[in-house]
């Protein structure tokens, strides 16, 4: 049933909220590097998972292909081409790791080890990031 706004109580119904690692912000820098770079369907759907959680340097939170595949619809086999799609177009990277001695290598999934990738450098350069309000801000905002 369509609904217009004159039915609509704004101090009812406030923001959208939803529940803890289900909503996806895909940046306007990182839709245009995917439109530009040609990502296919299998990429697009992997990445919009991924960025459930982006951290402030580029990282994305860690989800299982079992998890992704559950979300998405898609077979474990698209999870994985879409995954390569998204490396190969040099969309995402997987991060650098140090082992016990100190050398550095690239994070790989291996026996239950999800591995964490992040956006790449050039890409990540592009996203506008909203500057953080300083906690002084914060403060004198909450007092009346």
């Amino acid at each position: 049933m369509p609904v217009d706004g004159t039915q609509v109580d704004p101090s009812k119904f406030g923001y959208a909220r939803y529940p803890a690692s289900t909503f996806t912000t895909l940046p306007e820098a990182l839709v245009r590097a995917l439109i530009g770079r040609q990502v296919g369907r299998n990429g697009w759907a992997v990445l919009t998972v991924l960025c459930r959680m982006v951290y402030t340097d580029g990282r994305l939170g860690t989800v299982g292909a079992e998890k992704v595949a559950e979300t998405t619809g898609l077979t474990l086999a698209q999870v994985a081409r879409g995954m390569r799609d998204l490396r190969q177009r040099g969309i995402i990277a997987p991060v650098i790791r140090k082992n016990a001695r100190g050398y550095r290598h690239l994070d790989k999934p291996c026996f239950g080890h999800v591995a964490q990738y992040c956006i790449c450098k050039d890409i990540w350069a592009a996203v506008e990031l909203k500057p953080e309000r300083p906690p002084d801000a914060a403060q004198r905002e909450s007092m009346p």
